[in-house]
């Protein structure tokens, strides 16, 4: 995958942990690969911590690609907030996981706990 153009985050360093997110491919959302399938919650976000989680997690993002459920899955490193919650260490992906910024209090990114 690495050899493939792909609109990945851009942070240097460690890369774990990290969560893998994608577009689901009907509606554009963004999703998080899950512990059983994928999820608008980004708290719900599977999170690996070692390099064997995390092939395995790109693997299944490949795979629901293949099946044209996603398109461009990619792993995102993340801090973890003191609550546990994956927060992405790149603006651009922090931006995704959050959702639409204009108005932050309704629609769907309302329903869930995100990283500040």
């Amino acid at each position: 995958m690495a050899a493939e153009h792909r609109a990945g985050s851009k942070v240097r360093g460690d890369t774990l942990p990290a969560i893998l997110m994608a577009n689901h491919l009907l509606d554009g959302d963004v999703v998080f690969l899950a512990e059983s399938g994928w999820t608008l919650d980004p708290s719900a976000a599977r999170i690996a911590f070692d390099a064997e989680s995390a092939a395995t997690m790109e693997a299944e993002g490949k795979a629901a690609f293949a099946a044209n459920l996603v398109v461009d899955p990619y792993l995102v490193p993340v801090d973890l907030a003191s609550t546990g919650l994956p927060r992405a260490r790149h603006f651009r992906d922090a931006m995704r996981q959050k959702g639409p910024s204009i108005h932050p209090d309704m629609g769907k990114q309302a329903e869930f706990t995100t990283p500040v």
